[in-house]
């Protein structure tokens, strides 16, 4: 993509996992193309080994594509947009098919979350990434709007705070449920969306969706896909994510 791509696309590596095996993103964004506060969207997936859900590789090639026929995807690329999606966040733990990296730690316990007392970044592969994005973001002068990571497998659409206690103020939540309604608009009302304590009925400390709402203010969400089915609604994500870029673009984000 990225070579086919070049003045739209460039992949970097931006670390090895303990196995050697490298950590690799894309980010799409017009190279010609530099304007200050310009927006940012970063999707991950796999931050569990055994819970890709083969819709997160298939996202590049779709917003590369459309940023030439889809008027929403180009505009925000137009105005200096930048797209950063990383397939695989936990390549040692995918080779394997194990939930944790090769340390034996659950990666999405590993962010630094004030409000949780968790430090971490304690493992390379949430280090270099988040290493990687803030001195990307500040370099080109973006802001990091919407922060999501796929994961598997109960059908939820999960938002801050990931344990119970404090509370995101009013501004803030109806941000984030405005994007839920946005996916329950392209992926079906069975799809649920709200808290972890709410949804899943207990409390997790250091998550992604966490660290980027409280480090960069962006809305944050863990996607947890449906068991062995996800990768049928490609459709429905695409146009969930030409949703969420039109809101971006029209300043309700």
């Amino acid at each position: 993509l990225a070579k086919n791509n070049s003045s739209l696309a460039k992949v970097m590596t931006y670390g090895k996992t303990l196995e050697n095996r490298d950590l690799v993103l894309i980010k799409i964004a017009n190279s010609t193309i530099t304007k200050p506060n310009a927006p940012a969207v970063y999707i991950g997936g796999s931050i569990h080994g055994d819970e890709y859900l083969n819709i997160e590789d298939r996202l590049p090639a779709w917003f590369i594509s459309q940023a030439k026929t889809n008027s929403t995807i180009k505009d925000y690329l137009d105005m200096g947009g930048a797209i950063y999606i990383a397939p695989i966040l936990n390549p040692d733990g995918y080779t394997h098919r194990e939930r944790e990296n090769s340390n034996g730690v659950d990666l999405n316990r590993d962010y630094a979350v004030k409000q949780a007392n968790v430090v971490g970044f304690k493992e390379i592969e949430t280090r270099s990434l988040i290493n990687y994005l803030k001195a990307d973001l500040i370099a080109d002068g973006r802001n990091l709007k919407v922060a999501l990571d796929y994961h598997c497998c109960i059908g939820a659409l999960l938002y801050p705070w990931s344990f119970t206690g404090p509370k995101i103020p009013n501004a803030d939540k109806e941000a984030h449920i405005r994007i839920g309604t946005i996916m329950q608009q392209s992926l079906g009302t069975n799809i649920r969306y709200g808290t972890t304590p709410i949804l899943l009925g207990y409390d997790a400390r250091g998550t992604s969706k966490d660290f980027y709402y409280e480090h960069f203010k962006a809305l944050g969400f863990t996607y947890e896909g449906r068991y062995n089915a996800e990768n049928k609604y490609f459709a429905e994500h695409s146009r969930m994510w030409s949703k969420i870029i039109e809101e971006i673009l029209n300043s309700q984000l």
